[in-house]
């Protein structure tokens, strides 16, 4: 902030060489100095914004009226040089939030000659001049409106600090106030940002803030529930192809940085099927950030991961992951073969994509590589580079706990 404002005011201060310098030199200093007094306007803006939220706020915790009092918006006042372009927008945030708080115990009242330039003719004479101008006038427009009494919402910068002069006025010539409130924050630090139907105090802000810190903890559980489907055969002859796997996963997941951008991944599967087999599986993966170098809190992160995993399948649909397998005319002759019950053991490589969402529900897919699948007759190549062949592509859903 400090920067920006000192390099708007030695733009300003060499406004009066722009006669004597090039058209394209003056055109770019006049550029820069707009850049930046665009840049400190909306960070001033932010910060009245979050002087309203914390006045409203203290208005529902400690409503200034007792019962439901209708008060008009006398006037908004903002700092020199930003116009009544700023001072709309500060009316407009002012008046939702008092309409989305009604514990405020206010409502607004329409007051077209509190800002209209007026004209007032008494024993003193008369008096051309804005309505909040002119306490007589102010006092009669409150009356039109139903209203007794008037807020008034002054904003000043003093030093490196926006101030929040608010006062609430009864409407009576003389304008005696019942209610004052200063309100001040440094034009240096964050805004909260606070939502206005939803406003919380800055200690309650800051303590949502830690809490989502410490919910991203070093240890999480996920549990993913995975579909595996093998590639179809490529050889002659008609196999028994096999069928795609369900497996539940559950196991410990370690952030290894405290900015979650690297993360590793130790579980263990089963997966079942009535009559057919019974598998079970160990896995470990690691897992790196894609999108920055920090996990966010409020968008979605999309990390990379590879890993390794052990697989054990037992009964008859283990017959596919075999170098032979029986076609349909051999299961028909070689009943008793299927007596014994047939198991395969083999090891898989997975490297895929995750899209993580607030570290707590994921969805990803992977493909994945069994060199000791390449013999099964039953089990073909999704993808084939040569050397590498996946034999496996899948999806998953993952909920972290």
């Amino acid at each position: 902030m400090r920067p920006a404002l000192l390099a708007l005011t030695l733009a300003l201060l060499s406004s009066s060489s722009w006669a004597a310098a090039a058209p394209e030199v003056a055109e770019a200093q006049r550029a820069q100095m707009e850049k930046l007094r665009a840049e400190v306007a909306g960070q001033i803006q932010l910060q009245a914004y979050d002087l309203l939220d914390e006045l409203v706020y203290a208005w529902t915790r400690q409503p200034v009226f007792e019962l439901e009092t209708p008060v008009v918006l006398a006037d908004v006042t903002v700092p020199v040089g930003f116009g009544s372009g700023l001072a709309a927008l500060i009316e407009n945030h002012f008046a939702e939030l008092v309409v989305k708080n009604p514990r405020t115990r206010l409502t607004l009242a329409h007051c077209p000659q509190c800002t209209a330039v007026m004209v007032h003719s008494g024993a003193k004479g008369t008096i051309v001049a804005r309505g909040v101008d002119q306490p007589e006038a102010l006092a009669a427009a409150g009356a039109l409106s139903g209203a007794r009494h008037a807020i008034f919402l002054d904003f000043e910068a003093e030093g490196s600090a926006l101030v929040l002069r608010a006062r609430i006025t009864s409407l009576e010539p003389a304008l005696p106030i019942i209610h004052a409130r200063t309100l001040s924050t440094s034009t240096s630090s964050p805004a909260l940002l606070r939502a206005g139907d939803q406003l919380k105090s800055a200690a309650e802000a800051r303590k949502e803030y830690l809490d989502a810190l410490q919910g991203r903890g070093v240890f999480t559980v996920p549990m993913r529930i995975a579909v595996r489907s093998y590639g179809p055969p490529s050889g002659g002859g008609s196999p028994i192809a096999a069928m795609p796997f369900i497996w539940l996963q559950v196991g410990t997941e370690v952030a290894l940085t405290q900015a979650r951008a690297w993360s590793g991944t130790f579980s263990a599967g089963v997966t079942w099927m009535p009559q057919l087999h019974t598998g079970f599986m160990a896995q470990a993966r690691i897992s790196r950030l894609l999108t920055g170098s920090v996990a966010s809190l409020t968008r979605p992160d999309l990390y990379v991961f590879v890993g390794g995993s052990v697989i054990s399948i037992h009964g008859q649909g283990a017959r596919v992951f075999q170098n032979q397998v029986l076609n349909l005319e051999d299961v028909l002759s070689n009943i008793p073969d299927l007596l014994v019950e047939p198991h395969a053991t083999f090891a898989a490589f997975p490297i895929g994509l995750e899209l993580r969402v607030g570290n707590r529900i994921g969805a990803s897919v992977f493909l994945e590589s069994a060199p000791a699948l390449d013999n099964a007759p039953a089990v073909g190549a999704h993808l084939d580079l040569g050397l590498l062949r996946f034999h496996t592509v899948g999806a998953e859903v993952t909920f972290c706990f």
